[in-house]
């Protein structure tokens, strides 16, 4: 520019990198609104989370004999949408149980709920399979705890995995592993 006699304009770059400033500043801007609003959506939206594999062992004040169960919640993580037609399934099951698919039992209700629903941040609980407790009184039988009435039956004694499957309306499923025994006369179940 000084060689053609003509000298710069004195505020020229000054402008130049307030134009790189707005234009870098705007993208770092719409970034973060893209990633807030992303974690907005991942928090409105329904999504199925199972989770909490829980035992219990059951008094045998109440009914003449005692046993354990082991149950895991379905967890709705949307804030404001209900999960609808919420159906838990075995995924895969031990050849010993001899019925696929089967609907899980979902926790104090009646054997033929086989879809439900679930509000925003709530739990339903699902039976997941029923055995001993190392006690004169308890039940001997191992049982998955399933919907199927006429195809329940005892397993053998054995270390079995079982996949589950949750599903609900216009929500992507989730998927868990368990694996359950019998050790010291005892149920024993984790999840995987």
């Amino acid at each position: 520019m000084f060689l053609t006699g003509v000298a710069p304009e004195p505020h020229a770059a000054w402008w130049a990198w307030l134009r790189i400033c707005f234009v870098v500043s705007s993208v770092i801007v719409w970034f973060q609104q893209h990633k807030k609003l992303k974690d907005l959506e991942r928090r409105l939206s329904p999504r199925i989370v199972i989770r909490n594999l829980s035992p219990r062992v059951w008094p045998s004040d109440l009914i003449p004999f005692t046993g354990k169960e082991y149950y895991f919640d379905i967890f709705n993580a949307s804030e404001t949408e209900s999960l609808e037609n919420v159906r838990v399934e075995a995924n895969s099951l031990p050849d010993a149980i001899g019925y696929p698919n089967v609907p899980w039992h979902v926790r104090n209700d009646g054997y033929e709920t086989r879809e439900f629903s679930i509000n925003p941040a709530s739990i339903r609980q699902i039976d997941l399979i029923t055995g001993p407790v190392n006690k004169p009184d308890s039940q001997k039988l191992m049982i998955v705890a399933h919907t199927v009435n006429t195809e329940r039956r005892p397993i053998p004694y054995g270390r079995y995995q079982i996949t589950v499957k949750a599903s609900a309306k216009n929500t992507p499923p989730a998927t868990a592993v368990f694996q359950a025994w019998i050790e010291a006369g005892e149920l024993k179940c984790v999840a995987l």
